[in-house]
């Protein structure tokens, strides 16, 4: 009796679901049995807020459990890494690595790790794999580079920044890394050329330890020195973004590490990201006034003021001696054009803090705004004599002479802030232009020729110097 078609394939799919089962029943074993090896030891949590600990217990559930081992083990390297217990960080990633060979992220994220230990070797392997498995995430290929550079491999660390530079040609780590190349290669004007781009796309906040050597060691003195008058040295090296260390901030209950992370990320261009870690580093320390002033300052550049003014006035109940917190808060005020009381601001934090060479000078800017230009010369005054190697003030009382015909006392004072502040770009261009306006060209080549050599000065600054020139001499400015 030949059987019924509908019952052969009944038949099929019971079978195909029992192998499919007990394959999916195996499969699940082994990877419960990987993510078991891989979980560390518990490390001692000291002081870390309650829920940092239910999130690594919650997680080491799901790594014990059949069917959610690789979530689970997942979780906790991510719980591990943002709150900084890198070596349990470590094994976690390994047992991964094992779980799921083909996701670049568990690689990226270990690789951070070794090369931070110093482990260059392992470090360049993993991102060599990565490269492979995502082409297009340029931070694994930017620290290649930066690990190759660092083993004495140039010619490797060349090939790594240049593809980096192929998909994104105006990338500043990428060219920095060519420019650190070239500097050790001594191959000085590609090296110059590189930094000074560097430079001037980032503001100086990459290449510019690098340049003021390059430009010591090329014989233009005068060059390192013009930088070095307008920004002060910051001793270290960026990293480059890097979305997958990110996002590891999600799950980081270290208050401090979340503000760190966020100025990083807020000096890349992402305010609304930083602001929600500032937000979470406030939840769980809520009294730190650090984080009250990041969060006070950065509210402002996004134009959220009432967050800003909650902020900023949190900063002067929490900690009545930190000067900066009651200045920002009465700048603020007085841009949103809250006079009065932007002014008992300044009364209050000069009561707690009268030595503050900020809180005169803002209390100076206040004044001036205002027309009260008697007292803000003394405010200003004052704040020069706590503060005398600082062109700020300098520079702020200046022009408020100048507006009242008093010339030589403005140009005396600029003066003075070159004294303090040597080849700073503003004090050039001012004393450039009070040159061609009372007609002393031989001054004016003088001034300009500091200014050749101050690439602080924006170009469209000195086109205007140029025209002025142009029109109070006849001839053009060489």
């Amino acid at each position: 009796m030949k059987a019924k078609p509908a019952f052969l394939f009944l038949l099929a799919a019971v079978l195909l679901a029992t192998v499919g089962g007990a394959w999916g029943w195996q499969h699940a074993s082994a990877a419960r049995t990987i993510a078991l090896a891989a979980l560390p030891a518990p490390p001692e949590l000291g002081t870390a807020p309650k829920t940092l600990p239910e999130q690594i217990a919650a997680a080491e559930a799901q790594a014990h459990s059949r069917f959610r081992a690789t979530t689970g083990l997942a979780k906790l390297s991510r719980l591990y890494h943002a709150n900084g217990f890198l070596n349990e960080a470590l094994r976690c990633y390994e047992g991964l690595a094992q779980l799921e060979p083909k996701e670049p992220r568990w690689l990226h994220l270990q690789a951070t790790i070794l090369a931070g230990y110093g482990e260059i070797e392992p470090a360049m392997t993993l991102w060599q794999q990565i490269i492979k498995l995502a082409p297009t995430f340029l931070p694994a290929q930017l620290r290649l580079g930066d690990c190759q550079l660092k083993a004495n491999q140039p010619a490797a660390a060349a090939a790594t920044y240049t593809a980096v530079l192929q998909r994104d040609p105006k990338n500043s780590y990428a060219l920095l890394g060519l420019a650190r190349l070239d500097y050790e290669a001594q191959r000085w004007v590609p090296a110059q050329e590189r930094l000074e781009t560097v430079v001037q796309q980032t503001n100086y906040d990459l290449g510019y330890d690098l340049i003021v050597t390059l430009y010591e060691r090329t014989g233009q003195p005068e060059r390192a020195s013009a930088i070095r008058g307008t920004k002060k040295a910051s001793g270290a090296f960026r990293d480059p973004p890097d979305p997958w260390l990110d996002d590891l901030m999600d799950v980081c209950y270290d208050p401090y590490r979340l503000a760190l992370t966020a100025g990083f990320i807020a000096r890349n261009g992402d305010p609304a990201k930083a602001a929600q870690l500032l937000e979470r580093a406030l939840e769980l320390a809520p009294e730190d006034v650090s984080s009250h002033f990041q969060l006070g300052t950065l509210s402002v550049a996004q134009g959220n003021f009432p967050v800003a003014i909650e902020h900023l006035k949190r900063c002067t109940q929490l900690a009545p001696d930190f000067s900066d917190g009651w200045a920002q808060l009465s700048a603020l005020q007085l841009q949103l054009g809250e006079n009065s009381a932007a002014e008992r601001t300044l009364a209050a934090g000069l009561a707690k803090c009268p030595t503050s060479p900020g809180l005169h000078l803002q209390r100076a800017r206040n004044l001036k705004k205002i027309g009260a230009n008697d007292e803000a010369m003394a405010e200003y005054r004052e704040s020069i004599r706590l503060r005398p190697n600082e062109a700020e003030a300098y520079l702020d009382l200046a022009p408020l002479y100048f507006s009242l015909n008093e010339i030589d006392e403005g140009v005396r004072l600029l003066h003075q802030a070159l004294e303090v502040e040597p080849a700073n770009p503003q004090v050039l261009s001012i004393l450039t232009y009070h040159a061609i306006m009372v007609g002393d060209e031989t001054a004016v080549l003088q001034w300009f020729a500091k200014i050749r050599n101050q690439p602080r000065v924006p170009a469209e600054e000195v086109a205007k110097l140029r025209a002025a020139f142009q029109q109070q001499f006849g001839h053009p400015l060489r």
